[in-house]
């Protein structure tokens, strides 16, 4: 049967390959096993693993060389996840940067998955969208759901370069990992995922009846409200004794100063 929670099975195996890289006997330079074979000694399927592996690249714990595996790249002291955008500005213009990056990158890889997708990834595009979903719905954590869809259109371009572009950057590439607990509630509401949700399946939409144009359009939508999200949040932490308003119905994401 499916597995009901594959997000928790996901934060389990990866807490587990973490613990194997921080005590052993995973040591730096060794390769990890295939993916099989762990899906096999975990007892869960290869997307688990291939999620948790992608978590711990994100992390720099591990390093994928093309052609021949993945391998232990450095060991971490303690067990301990590290915090989200270690060397990164916790919130600042930079985080903008990389949203104007995605969107241009983003936007045109949409377009090329429409027209270039095969059966197999667009089912996989899918698989990822209904995975997000899933996660919000029972209220976990949706980021790796979220990192995995955009990876998933990425691989449907079919150009390797895509592909690179957002297993380099990981779950960097999302700017809320940056953001510090406060700030993170105000703007990540479950009204706003919910609208995420919707999103995705737009994207998802015109990329299965190859309308590259409606799968730019919609993954313009979709980036473009988040920039405007971060943008106002941003500006409202500038302002001294403004009095501000993020709508959190998901409609408008507006934010207004008094």
């Amino acid at each position: 049967m499916p597995d009901r929670k594959p997000h928790s099975l996901t934060l389990r195996t990866e807490a587990a390959l973490r613990k194997r890289i921080a005590e052993g006997p995973l040591r730096v330079g060794e390769k990890l096993p295939a993916e099989k074979a762990l899906a096999l000694e975990f007892g869960v399927s290869r997307t688990v693993i291939r999620e948790a592996i992608a978590a711990l690249r994100a992390d720099g714990l591990l390093e994928a060389k093309h052609g021949v595996g993945v391998f232990v790249s450095q060991k971490q002291d303690g067990l301990e996840t590290p915090a989200p955008g270690v060397g990164m500005p916790r919130f600042s213009a930079a985080m903008l940067d990389m949203l104007e990056l995605r969107m241009a990158v983003e936007v045109h890889a949409a377009g090329l998955a429409a027209l270039r997708r095969s059966w197999a990834q667009d089912e996989r595009i899918w698989a990822a969208a209904q995975g997000f979903a899933d996660a919000v719905a029972a209220d976990e954590p949706s980021e790796m759901a979220d990192w995995t869809l955009h990876r998933a259109i990425a691989e449907a371009t079919n150009n390797a370069a895509f592909q690179e572009f957002l297993d380099a950057l990981g779950l960097s590439i999302l700017p809320r990992r940056a953001l510090e607990g406060g700030k993170r509630s105000v703007l990540i509401t479950r009204p706003y995922l919910e609208k995420s949700v919707a999103e995705h399946r737009a994207i998802c939409e015109a990329i299965s009846a190859g309308d590259a144009e409606g799968a730019r359009a919609a993954m313009t939508t979709h980036l473009g409200r988040s920039q405007q999200r971060y943008r106002g949040l941003m500006l409202a932490g500038r302002g001294a004794g403004a009095e501000n308003d993020i709508d959190e119905s998901g409609e408008g994401d507006t934010i207004t100063f008094g």
